[in-house]
């Protein structure tokens, strides 16, 4: 009875705020060993003000979960679900099943996303996903037979389909793609859906050659770039605009964008800690809550969703460290900084998560004697990073001072935890059970959360820049 009372007061209190125009939702990627229930998310969400969510594993029990909660959802076709269609029927059944029955059940959704940038030049996605065409056509079929015109379908791109540009005004999408990208906007302008971009300024102010802190919007970069009678002063606004440009150029300057994807990290790499993301997330929900918009599209309202809700230690690292840092929440519930979801600018850490229950205070270290064979203590510590998360050891991130003693301890005590302290992952070569933190000032040596979510439908592929 007190959960259903308390739930309710927070859609009351949810439905009952004033938001500014822009909706800003945020991201929840699941591939992580210890993850929220849906039931948890439900209520930061609400509890935060926060109306949107965008959704990489569309679970059944998750979407039971967001029934009559009035946030607006966005849940993902990935490419190892979409390389096994061969028939209608079969993105029909999936419709029908995730969507239609739910939609039924009072779950709001906003978008169904079909792939995943597809024309990105990563060197993971060693080749293009050349189905995305099709299968938007066929996931627009799919909602149409079951009247569901309200959502639509569209498909989200990384930045690298843009040239490399000194100047907003000479956007345009790559030549290699440009005839598929072409075929594309084409079909979402027909269907009335967005040009969905995700945009990670720590790797493309890095890519670009910036000084780091024209990723901000605090304006202490002494750099800015002049583009006529436009002045750019943020990595973001630039970006955008080149983007404004290049769909000008393909024929659809009015098409409505959508950011899919903008954060911080907050380990793992150069400028990746806690302290930037505050910077940065402040600085960005201030200059969207003035709803200014940008040189070539102003005053504008910008929907955007953050990434994220909370860190994935299974996400594949191409491009770096960092990717697996993006939560703006540790994996135990609580957040790392301050943030006002609610756009108001308030100086407040979110709410903390309720219900998550930590594991007992034990960690797997490294005893350190001098007599093991180094070349087999070497291979254990590499044994144990492939298989848990040593990303913290990224040049300039958090642990990567650590002496070899303190990074095999680390190494051991990753894979512990991420096997939720099962004894028989701290069988390896020195490693013994300690009561006492091993944690450094700098470098902490966490204890997970008892994981109680399985995820379907997801792959430890799912890529976070």
């Amino acid at each position: 009875m007190y959960k259903k009372i308390s739930l309710l007061m927070s859609l009351i209190l949810f439905c009952g705020e004033i938001h500014v125009g822009a909706y800003l939702g945020i991201n929840w990627g699941r591939m992580a060993t210890q993850k929220f229930v849906p039931s948890m998310v439900v209520d930061l969400l609400l509890q935060n003000g926060i109306p949107e969510l965008r959704i990489v594993q569309p679970s059944l029990n998750v979407l039971d979960a967001f029934a009559e909660t009035n946030i607006g959802l966005i849940i993902t076709l990935q490419e190892n679900f979409l390389k096994n269609i061969v028939e209608q029927k079969q993105i029909d059944d999936y419709i029908h099943e995730r969507v239609k029955v739910y939609s039924g059940k009072g779950v709001k959704f906003r978008y169904v996303f079909v792939g995943n940038e597809p024309f990105t030049k990563s060197l993971y996605m060693k080749k293009q996903f050349n189905g995305t065409i099709r299968f938007l056509n066929m996931t627009r079929d799919a909602l149409d037979k079951f009247n569901l015109p309200d959502i639509k379908a569209t498909t989200p791109h990384f930045t690298d389909v843009l040239t490399n540009v000194t100047k907003p005004s000479e956007g345009d999408f790559r030549e290699d793609i440009k005839e598929k990208m072409l075929g594309f906007l084409d079909c979402i302008n027909r269907t009335g859906a967005p040009f969905v971009i995700h945009l990670f300024p720590i790797y493309t102010v890095y890519r670009y050659g910036f000084d780091v802190d024209f990723a901000f919007f605090d304006n202490k970069s002494k750099f800015k770039i002049v583009d006529g009678n436009n002045t750019y002063t943020n990595l973001f606004t630039f970006i955008y605009d080149t983007l404004v440009s290049a769909l000008a150029k393909a024929g659809y300057g009015d098409m409505e964008i959508v950011v899919g994807q903008i954060g911080w990290p907050t380990d793992g790499y150069v400028s990746a800690s806690e302290q930037n993301a505050e910077r940065f997330h402040r600085g960005l929900l201030k200059y969207i809550a003035k709803k200014e918009g940008t040189p070539l599209r102003p005053n504008r309202d910008i929907d955007m969703y953050l990434l994220g809700l909370t860190d994935e230690n299974m996400v594949v690292t191409d491009y770096g460290p960092y990717q697996r840092h993006w939560g703006i929440y540790k994996h135990d519930g609580v957040p790392k900084y301050k943030i006002d979801f609610t756009l108001q600018d308030r100086d407040v850490k979110p709410s903390v998560a309720k219900g998550t229950v930590r594991m007992p205070n034990r960690w797997c270290v490294f005893d350190g004697k001098t007599d093991h064979n180094e070349t087999l203590v070497l291979q254990d510590y590499d044994f144990a990073c492939e298989k848990s998360d040593c990303t913290a050891f990224g040049s300039g991130a958090t642990c990567d001072h650590l002496s070899f003693t303190e990074k095999v301890s680390y190494a051991y005590n990753m894979l512990y935890q991420m096997g939720n302290q099962d004894m028989r992952k701290c069988k390896l070569l020195g490693a013994k059970i300690t009561t006492n933190n091993p944690s450094t000032p700098d470098c902490d040596f966490p204890i997970e959360i008892l994981t109680a979510e399985v995820v379907d439908g997801g792959t430890a592929l799912t890529r976070r820049y």
